[in-house]
């Protein structure tokens, strides 16, 4: 179940309509000639927006941790994994991947099954949250997006238990919303890393 979590258990699950996507720099132009000129920042985060299943009697988890965390504390959800991920996957244990810094890729080892692409995971010991840009079935190298942060050489997540770190951004309410006097539902939420 995927959502906003408290000590380790989902407080507020999200629902559709749900949006995963990438945030970072670029500076686009065209020139007269409307020949496009790109280029893109190293910077990357990755931001979410989605609703939450309204809340009746447990929805003073969720308001608590609105009110306390506010636009300023960090909080932690399970990250969601795109649906081609959930049906194609077969590894289900904790692989090690071995890469350096600014590398698109790592060397993946103890990986039992297929890891498709477009899985999110994250590395152990780590707060960044990457994304596979390659299938890896058993062991060897596996391209990732964005490139490494820093090296790594350790165990990686890569399903359901993949957690992010993230901050609530400033146009989700610090406080509660009540339709029909019983369910607290903030509408839409947006949520951005916090690496």
């Amino acid at each position: 179940m995927y959502g906003i979590l408290n000590d380790g258990v989902v407080i507020a699950q999200f629902v559709a309509p749900m949006s995963l996507y990438s945030n970072r720099s670029e500076f686009i132009s065209d020139t007269l000639s409307l020949d496009r000129k790109a280029a893109a920042l190293s910077g990357q985060r990755w931001e979410l927006e989605s609703r939450l299943y309204p809340l009746n009697e447990d929805a003073n988890d969720l308001f608590v941790d609105l009110v306390t965390k506010g636009h300023t504390e960090i909080t932690t959800i399970i990250v969601p994994q795109n649906s081609g991920v959930i049906a194609r996957r077969t590894a289900f244990v904790t692989p090690v991947g071995i890469g350096s810094k600014d590398s698109s890729t790592v060397t993946v080892s103890s990986n039992v099954g297929l890891i498709p692409k477009g899985t999110m995971i994250k590395f152990n010991g780590h707060t960044k949250v990457y994304m596979t840009t390659t299938n890896r079935e058993g062991d060897g190298v596996m391209g990732v997006y964005p490139p490494l942060r820093a090296d790594v050489n350790t165990g990686f997540q890569h399903g359901d238990d993949v957690v992010m770190r993230v901050m609530y951004d400033t146009s989700v309410i610090a406080g509660m919303q009540y339709s029909d006097g019983i369910l607290m539902d903030v509408g839409i939420i947006k949520l951005v890393e916090k690496p």
